[in-house]
């Protein structure tokens, strides 16, 4: 498995919330490049937190309603987003 494969943390906050955590780059279209990869699922974030720091991005997003498949799948989308560096 790659470092960028397993980028995203996604914590189960309970049976039907998924959270995938993050780090990248602080550049522009690292967010909206996440929130398109679930609009074009059809999802909508119950809860979106992203704080810039110089060079670093850290993001959390919150999705009710996935299967655990779904739920993996988008994890490794997510991960292999330019400029994604690592979970925290």
């Amino acid at each position: 498995m790659s470092a960028r494969s397993s980028a995203v943390l996604a914590l189960k906050r309970n049976p039907s919330t998924v959270r995938y955590c993050f780090e990248a780059d602080a550049e522009p279209g690292v967010l909206p490049r996440a929130l398109e990869l679930l609009a074009k699922r059809g999802l909508v974030p119950a809860r979106v937190f992203a704080q810039a720091d110089v060079d670093q991005l850290s993001v959390e997003i919150e999705v009710e309603g996935l299967t655990a498949d779904t739920a993996e799948h988008v994890g490794r989308c997510l991960g292999e987003i330019v400029g994604v560096r690592q979970t925290f």
